[in-house]
């Protein structure tokens, strides 16, 4: 079998030197890789992750580094259209945003009312679009060197949406079994248990481990593993969460033949 992880989170640059990134370590995609090193019939792992992750010890995984969404969703379409993937295991924290614009506040109304006339004209619908246009055509507010610079009293940032990785597997590995990943906040359990079976059936997952911020920690990491009926098995540690990932895969790897 050929298995797909992905791990550790994204950064979207802001300037030559600074950028937005997220807080996940890649641990917990470290232990399901080596997980699954340790189970017979496992040829190949490929480990998708960002520089700063937490690697696999196995010598049977090939990291490929990536940095920001962009570069993540090239790196997954080159694997999947290279070698057939038995079974993929997303837990990359992906960035929801992009830095799509960088304005000083003095240059943002500027830009504004520069453009008085023709936003005067338009609905409030069309206002909104109007300055979205204004900004992805503007240029950002570097210094010579790339650098965004530190005189700006108030900076403003423009984020966009990035596309939603998840929904890459079906289309280029449809046959894969597919684990995602659900996380939020402090939220009642029916909730997260139904936020992670929205994900699974919206992008045909097999699994999906669902888990709030407040429950992970150093000492504990608890997750909900869902599938298809909606059945959920609570894990109360990441070693515990990667060998339950790892084994409901293979099973249902194996039933299929």
């Amino acid at each position: 079998m050929n298995i797909l992880v992905t791990s550790g989170g994204t950064t979207e640059k802001i300037d030559a030197v600074r950028s937005i990134s997220n807080m996940s370590t890649g641990k917990l995609g470290s232990l399901i890789a080596d997980c699954f090193a340790d189970k017979p019939g496992i040829d190949k792992i490929f480990y998708i992750c960002n520089r700063s992750a937490v690697k696999p010890n196995s010598n049977k995984a090939e990291i490929i580094h990536i940095d920001d969404v962009l570069s993540l969703e090239t790196a997954i379409k080159t694997v999947l259209s290279n070698t057939c993937i038995d079974i993929i295991v997303h837990c990359m924290a992906v960035s929801d945003y992009r830095v799509g614009s960088v304005l000083s506040a003095s240059s943002f109304i500027d830009l504004v009312i520069s453009n008085l006339d023709t936003i005067k004209e338009l609905n409030n619908q069309d206002v909104s679009s109007q300055i979205l246009s204004l900004l992805k055509n503007s240029e950002l507010d570097l210094c010579g060197d790339g650098k965004i610079s530190s005189n700006i009293d108030n900076m403003l940032l423009f984020m966009e949406r990035t596309p939603k990785i998840i929904s890459l597997f079906q289309s280029f590995s449809p046959k894969s079994t597919l684990v995602g990943f659900k996380l939020l906040n402090s939220v009642p359990l029916e909730k997260l248990i139904d936020s992670g079976y929205q994900i699974l059936t919206k992008n045909k997952c097999s699994f999906v481990l669902a888990n709030d911020l407040k429950d992970i920690s150093n000492e504990q990491h608890i997750g909900y593993l869902i599938d298809k009926d909606r059945n959920y098995v609570e894990y109360s540690s990441k070693s515990d969460i990667a060998s339950a990932i790892v084994d409901a895969t293979i099973r249902k790897e194996l039933n299929q033949f």
